[in-house]
């Protein structure tokens, strides 16, 4: 943005112009490694199956596409660095962005077509720290959407908006995801649908954190509550198990996580555990 309503194409100086070989679907701009820095994901698939009969270079499987936030406005490509789940050929639409595991970390479940959903296990190995918001909206909606929270860590302002929809036909986890970096501690400042700001001090990092409109200043006041996160499997008769067991080498990497059946359903019913379950 150069200000004045107008803008600037920096998609190749910014290191995303690098593939431009299939048609992107569901995305999503999250913090993968818990730097502080959201990254680029990206589910692809062609529409047309005969295309790639004629133009091998357009296949309708075509991979994930991961871009690591170096910061300054600069990303790179991660292929084989982030795991297997992530190379590997699909014909995909929606994805959505959440812990399913409860581990600090976001996981990704990606929709493809005709074949059984995608859970991708996130395995972030920095040892960086984060922070989990999740809103209880009083005067506002129940559901807070609409809602911004910022949280700040010295000079650095991290800002996300709680949104009902947030990829191609996709929703996100409603606890809202911030990596923090080498920080143990951070300031959140959440402006409800109303117009009205609450601010919490000094909270500390690597727990999720409960607001409840209208309960001013203390984490712990009332209505508000910090807690850390409990790995928690996910309520399935299935046995989950990692398919893809060699993961990355790099700080976030992803394996696919699926049932012993391979049962499409499974990843659903997990997913809508997280979503309605701990809301």
């Amino acid at each position: 943005n150069l200000g004045k309503a107008t803008f600037e194409d920096a998609t190749r100086r910014a290191g995303l112009g690098v593939e431009n070989r299939f048609v992107s679907w569901g995305a999503g701009i999250v913090d993968l490694d818990n730097n502080g820095l959201p990254d680029l994901f990206i589910v692809t698939g062609n529409v047309y199956a005969e295309l790639e009969k004629h133009f091998a270079k357009y296949p309708l499987r075509s991979q994930r596409l991961l871009f690591r936030n170096l910061g300054k406005g600069r990303f790179e490509e991660l292929l084989e660095e982030a795991g297997p789940a992530i190379a590997d050929p699909h014909v995909s639409r929606g994805c959505a962005f959440g812990d399913f595991d409860n581990d600090g970390d976001l996981d990704i479940l990606i929709v493809n077509l005709n074949e059984p959903p995608s859970l991708l296990r996130n395995d972030v190995t920095s040892g960086n720290h984060w922070l989990k918001v999740k809103l209880v909206g009083t005067k506002s909606n129940r559901s807070a959407i609409g809602a911004r929270v910022v949280v700040k860590v010295g000079e650095v302002t991290q800002t996300q908006e709680l949104s009902s929809q947030s990829s191609f036909l996709s929703c996100n986890d409603f606890r809202l995801h911030f990596g923090l970096g080498s920080a143990i501690k951070a300031e959140i400042q959440v402006r409800w649908p109303n117009g009205i700001w609450q601010t919490l001090a000094e909270v500390p990092a690597d727990r999720l954190v409960t607001i409840k409109e209208g309960i001013e200043s203390s984490p712990m006041r009332d209505g508000n509550r910090t807690e850390p996160l409990s790995p928690q499997r996910c309520a399935t008769p299935f046995r989950i198990h990692i398919r893809i067991s060699h993961c990355g080498t790099v700080e976030s990497s992803f394996c696919l996580v699926t049932s012993d059946r391979e049962n499409s359903s499974l990843a659903a019913s997990c997913w809508l555990d997280f979503c309605v379950l701990r809301r």
